[in-house]
C-alpha cells in the first residue's frame, strides 16, 4: 500500500488543522500516524477531553477514548473525516486491533510521537501489533504546523492577551505593603478568570526582589516592602491559546543597581525586537540582545534563550535560540524575553509577544508599557 501521499483526503472543510497536517505526512514516509499528546489531538481533531489518542489513516481518522468521554466527543468533533472509537481494552490495545485488522489498508509503516510515550508503553504497543508493522519514531512533526499561526489564531491570541493585560492593569492597585508572592499570584489568577479567561496559561511568576534573580522562581511568603521591586511572569488562556509576558514593578526606592541592569535589558529587548521581519536569521535575533548584554559585563547572566513560540502551548516553535539558524516567516508568534539574574541581589526580565507581519514585526503586548517610570507603583 502507498504511504499517505498522492492519495490526498479532502476535509470536509471543517478541521483545516488535520488537512494540513494529512498534506504533511508523505516527509514522514508512513502510513498511519497515531497522535498521543492531548494538545495535539485537541489541534487537529478539536477534542478537549482526556485519555484519547487519534490515529489518522489514508483513509479517515479515529479519536480513540473511553466511555467517559463518548459524548462530549460526538459533541465537540464536526469534522466527517473523524470517527469516534470507544476503546474496549485499553487505548493501545485499540490501536494495535485497528491496525492488524487490514479493515483500513495493509498498514506497515505507523509513526508516532515519540516525544510522548514511555517506554513501558512503546514496548507494548511493539508486542501488540503484527510485526509487520514497523514503529517510527518523531518529533514535532504536529508542532511545526503552529509555527505560523492563521489568522483564527491570531485573534484568540488577542483576546488571552487582552485578559492577560487587563488582570495586570487591576492587580497593580493590588500591591501593597505585607501582600505575599502567593496572594499576588492568586488574585492574578483570580482576576484574569474574571475579565474572560479559561485559567492562567501557567503557574504565575511573583518574585520580590533578589527572589527574582531565579528565572523561574516558586512563588512564596516574601511580602511586598516599601521599598522593593516586584517581578510578575503571567499569562491568560482563552479558547485553548495562551499569552506570556513579563515585567517588573517597583515599589518606593528603586536601587541604582535595579535602574542600571532595568535599562540594559529594556534596551537589549528593544534591539533584538528591531530586528524581527520575514527572512531575518532567528540565532541574529537572539544575538542582538546577548551581544549588548555581553558588552555591558553581564553576559554570564542571561542563561536562557531569548524567545520561545506561543500558542496553543505556552512554548512551542519557533524557539529563538542563539543555535537556530531558520529564518522568521509572517504570522509567527513568539516571545522576546532578555533578563539578566544577578544572586541574592537583583533580576530583571522584560518579556513581550511578537507577530512577524509582511514587511517587520508588531509587538501584540504592546498596550502594556515598560518604560521605567511607568513600572512605579503607587
Amino acid at each position: 500500500m502507498q504511504p499517505l501521499n498522492s492519495q490526498k483526503r479532502i476535509s470536509n472543510g471543517v478541521n483545516k488543522y488535520l488537512a494540513k497536517f494529512c498534506e504533511k505526512l508523505p516527509e514522514l514516509k508512513c502510513d498511519a500516524f497515531l497522535v498521543l499528546n492531548a494538545n495535539n489531538v485537541q489541534y487537529l481533531s478539536g477534542f478537549t477531553g482526556g485519555d484519547s489518542f487519534l490515529l489518522v489513516t489514508p483513509k479517515k481518522s479515529f479519536l480513540i477514548t473511553d466511555f467517559r468521554y463518548i459524548i462530549q466527543a460526538q459533541e465537540e468533533i464536526t469534522d466527517k473525516d473523524i470517527k469516534i472509537i470507544r476503546h474496549k481494552d485499553g487505548l493501545l490495545a485499540q490501536v494495535a486491533e485497528m491496525l492488524n485488522s487490514h479493515k483500513y489498508g495493509r498498514l506497515k509503516r505507523l509513526a508516532f510521537e515519540s516525544v510522548f510515550i514511555n517506554l513501558a508503553s512503546y514496548n507494548e504497543l511493539k508486542k501488540l501489533v503484527k510485526k509487520h508493522i514497523r514503529l517510527v519514531p518523531t518529533q514535532g512533526a504536529i508542532e511545526s504546523l503552529g509555527a505560523i499561526k492563521t489568522p483564527e489564531e491570531i485573534a484568540k491570541l488577542r483576546v488571552a492577551i487582552k485578559c492577560a493585560a487587563d488582570g495586570f492593569n487591576k492587580i497593580r492597585g493590588f500591591i501593597k505593603p505585607g501582600i505575599s508572592e502567593k496572594e499576588i499570584s492568586n488574585e492574578m489568577d483570580y482576576t484574569m478568570r474574571k475579565y474572560g479567561a479559561e485559567g492562567s496559561a501557567f503557574g504565575t511568576i511573583i518574585a520580590i526582589d533578589e527572589r527574582a534573580a531565579l528565572p523561574h522562581a516558586p512563588v512564596s511568603d516574601k511580602k511586598v516592602t516599601k521599598d522593593c521591586a516586584v517581578l510578575i511572569d503571567w499569562g491568560a488562556r482563552v479558547s485553548g491559546y495562551n499569552s506570556d509576558t513579563t515585567r517588573v514593578l517597583f515599589r518606593g526606592k528603586i536601587s541604582p543597581l535595579a535602574k542600571k541592569i532595568y535599562a540594559i535589558v529594556l534596551e537589549a529587548q528593544k534591539r533584538a525586537i528591531a530586528k524581527c521581519r520575514p527572512g531575518a536569521v532567528i540565532k541574529d535575533i537572539d544575538a542582538a540582545a546577548r551581544d549588548y548584554i555581553t558588552q555591558k559585563g553581564y553576559g554570564k547572566y542571561f542563561g536562557h534563550s531569548l524567545g520561545h513560540g506561543v500558542g496553543r502551548l505556552v512554548h512551542e516553535q519557533p524557539r529563538i535560540t542563539s543555535k537556530n539558524k531558520e529564518t522568521l516567516k509572517p504570522n509567527m508568534v513568539f516571545t522576546v524575553e532578555p533578563g539578566i539574574y544577578l544572586p541574592g541581589k537583583v533580576g530583571i526580565r522584560i518579556e513581550d509577544m511578537v507577530l512577524v507581519t509582511a514587511h517587520g514585526c508588531e509587538v501584540m503586548t504592546r498596550m502594556l508599557p515598560k518604560e521605567l517610570p511607568d513600572m512605579r507603583l503607587r
